[in-house]
């Protein structure tokens, strides 16, 4: 876990547990967007558009502070390890 750590600095953020978690449905997005808020702050979650038999798309994000809602100027594609497209 630590290696992932170092790839992506903002899991010192979150609990083991969280991690193993996060770690294990990260072929899945929509599994890890719960952890969202843990991971960065003012961030509830991504809005995911599915595109078929592949991975959704992120095509804007939701903050946790009030209701905002920020649509992404251009989608973005999840694609690899979790660690890569957060």
């Amino acid at each position: 876990m630590d290696e992932k750590k170092k790839c992506f600095p903002r899991f010192y953020f979150t609990s083991s547990s969280d991690l193993l978690d996060i770690l294990s449905n990260g072929s899945t997005p929509a599994k890890v967007m719960k952890f969202m808020s843990k991971i960065f702050q003012a961030i509830e979650n991504l809005e995911l558009k599915e595109s078929g038999s592949d991975r959704p798309t992120a095509v804007g994000m939701h903050t946790n502070v009030g209701i905002e809602y920020v649509e992404f100027t251009s989608p973005l594609k999840l694609l690899g390890k979790v660690e890569n497209y957060m």
